[in-house]
């Protein structure tokens, strides 16, 4: 009975660790998102934004840009598109036209854009990074009904939080060693963009590939 129950806490602490590993994961890689690709908190000053606390999009991005992207051979107009779109990345472009399993990484994303989580804003904060939180529906009643680009919404949101930057994650997909998400980012009248996130693990660590755009404005 003794050694049962011995056997049972083991695995008990195991799956807490690997959860713990995982979410140790999540935050590296959505750091790693705020501080290298927006450029939040590396700064002398104190940056501010505003974190979803789960991300719940009205519509899901358009990722045919990836239908054919598991075929042996990726049609030319696709991977025109590709580089338009990770800024002429010509080096990621060539690895997923031989890589295939970044390929399927990537495509494996699209097929599960779904079921995103609640984040802990405590754990992306650091002494230049000044974080608060609004939840989708917070979000939306600034608007309404009304365009996204209400100038009047926006003075509301800049006077309620200090600023006008709102970050919007996805959950990860993780395939092998690579990491993938989307993110959204709004601050303002015709000022926004959403992408996606490619990441490789290499010796350890999250190495960005390539950020993919989707929309911008």
């Amino acid at each position: 009975m003794y050694s049962i129950k011995k056997v049972f806490l083991v695995l008990l602490f195991l799956t807490n660790l690997s959860f713990s590993q995982s979410d140790q994961d999540n935050y590296e890689i959505y750091s790693k998102v705020i501080s290298e690709q927006l450029k939040f908190g590396i700064n002398a000053k104190i940056d501010s934004l505003i974190l979803m606390e789960k991300y719940s999009p009205k519509i899901q991005p358009d990722f045919d840009v990836f239908v054919n992207l598991t075929a042996d051979s990726i049609p030319n107009a696709d991977l025109w598109y590709l580089s338009i779109q990770t800024y002429n990345n010509h080096e990621f472009v060539k690895r997923v036209m031989h890589d295939t399993e970044l390929k399927k990484a990537m495509k494996d994303f699209t097929t599960d854009f779904q079921n995103h989580p609640t984040l802990n804003d405590e754990l992306l904060k650091t002494d230049k990074l000044n974080i608060q939180t609004i939840t989708s529906r917070q979000y939306d009643s600034y608007f309404g009904k009304k365009p996204k680009r209400n100038e009047k919404a926006w003075k509301n949101v800049q006077k309620k939080y200090g600023t006008k930057q709102i970050i919007g994650f996805s959950k990860i997909n993780y395939y092998k060693n690579f990491a993938t998400l989307y993110y959204e980012r709004h601050c303002g009248q015709l000022c926004g963009s959403g992408n996606m996130v490619v990441f490789e693990k290499i010796k350890g660590k999250w190495i960005i590939l390539s950020e993919i755009n989707f929309w911008m404005s």
